[in-house]
C-alpha cells in the first residue's frame, strides 16, 4: 500500500489528484496541514510520495510552493490537472439565507467572491484547508455556518450542498505535483522536465538560455522568476520544458551548464494527459 501525503483532510482536492494519479490503488491518505509539513512527510520517509498544488488557471502559480520544492530533498515524479469545481455546503435542512459566516481556504474563496457577492450578510473567511472547513462546520453544529468545497468533502461530512459549482471561472483547473524523496530512483519513462536556473551576473544571461532551448527544438511549457535573498537584482529561473526525444534534452542541459552559474534538475516526469493549451481551448 502506497502512503500518499496530502496538504488537508480527506475529502480535499489534494486527495482527489492523489486518487486519480494512482488510478484508485489502495493508497493510505496522509494527512498534513501545511505544504511543508507534505514534503517533510516524504523527506522523512513518513509517506511513499506527497501532493502539493503548484498552479491554478485563476490564482496562477503557488511562488512558496516553487520555494519549498527547491529547499527540501524532494524531486518530482509526475503531474496531473483537476478540474476544480467548488460547491456551497451547511447543515442539513439550511438556506444560504441563513447563513452568516463561509469559511474555506484563501484561494477558494477568492474564486468564488463573484458568487457572494450578491450574499452581503455572508462574511468570507479564511481557513487552512477547503475539506477541513467541511469538517468544522459539520462538527461546530452551527447552522449559521458554511463552508466552501468539494462535493465529496460535503458527503464524508454529512453536509447539505446549497449551491453548486459557485466558482466566478469554470475554466478551473489546478495543476498538482507528484514529489518523492531525492535519493529514490526516478522516473525512466519521462518527457517533461522541471529545472532551477540561476543566472551568472552578466548581461543576456537569460537570453542565452532561451536560446540554447529554441536552438535543440524543446518547448518551453513555463518560465517563473524569483528574486536571490540577499542579492538584490538577481533573479533564479524555475522552467518547465516538454521534449520527445530525451537525447536532445540531455545535450540541452549539457549546453546550458557552462551557461549558468547553478543549474539543478527539479524533476524529470511524464506530462500529464491535459496541458495548459487544451485547457483553455476547452
Amino acid at each position: 500500500m502506497k502512503k500518499i501525503a496530502i496538504q488537508g483532510v480527506k475529502g480535499a482536492f489534494h486527495e482527489e489528484a492523489a486518487r486519480q494519479f494512482f488510478n484508485n490503488d489502495d493508497i493510505e491518505i496522509i494527512e498534513k496541514m501545511s505544504f511543508e509539513e507534505v514534503l517533510d512527510s516524504v523527506c522523512d520517509y513518513e509517506s511513499d510520495f506527497g501532493v502539493i498544488a503548484i498552479e491554478n488557471t485563476i490564482a496562477g502559480t503557488i511562488h512558496a510552493n516553487l520555494k519549498l520544492l527547491r529547499q527540501k530533498e524532494v524531486k518530482i515524479g509526475g503531474e496531473i490537472f483537476i478540474r476544480i469545481k467548488q460547491n456551497l455546503a451547511a447543515a442539513q435542512g439550511v438556506k444560504i439565507e441563513e447563513l452568516k459566516e463561509v469559511y474555506s481556504h484563501y484561494m477558494a474563496i477568492n474564486q468564488t467572491r463573484q458568487f457572494f457577492s450578491k450574499y452581503p450578510n455572508i462574511k468570507l473567511i479564511e481557513s487552512p484547508d477547503t475539506a477541513l472547513s467541511m469538517r468544522r462546520v459539520a462538527e461546530s453544529g452551527n447552522k449559521t455556518w458554511g463552508a466552501i468545497g468539494s462535493i465529496n468533502a460535503a458527503k464524508i461530512n454529512n453536509l447539505e450542498v446549497l449551491a453548486e459549482g459557485i466558482e466566478t471561472n469554470k475554466k478551473n483547473y489546478t495543476r498538482f505535483l507528484i514529489v518523492y524523496p531525492k535519493n529514490e530512483d526516478g522516473v525512466q519513462d519521462y518527457d517533461k522536465a522541471s529545472l532551477n536556473v540561476v543566472l551568472k551576473n552578466e548581461p543576456g544571461g537569460l537570453a542565452k538560455i532561451l536560446s540554447v532551448i529554441s536552438f535543440y527544438n524543446i518547448d518551453m511549457s513555463k518560465i517563473e522568476s524569483s528574486p536571490i535573498i540577499g542579492q538584490p537584482g538577481n533573479y533564479m529561473f524555475y522552467i518547465d520544458v516538454k521534449f520527445d526525444d530525451k537525447l536532445r534534452y540531455k545535450n540541452m542541459i549539457t549546453a546550458i551548464r557552462p551557461l549558468v552559474k547553478d543549474l539543478s534538475i527539479m524533476g524529470e516526469y511524464k506530462a500529464g494527459e491535459e496541458s495548459w493549451n487544451n485547457i483553455h481551448n476547452q
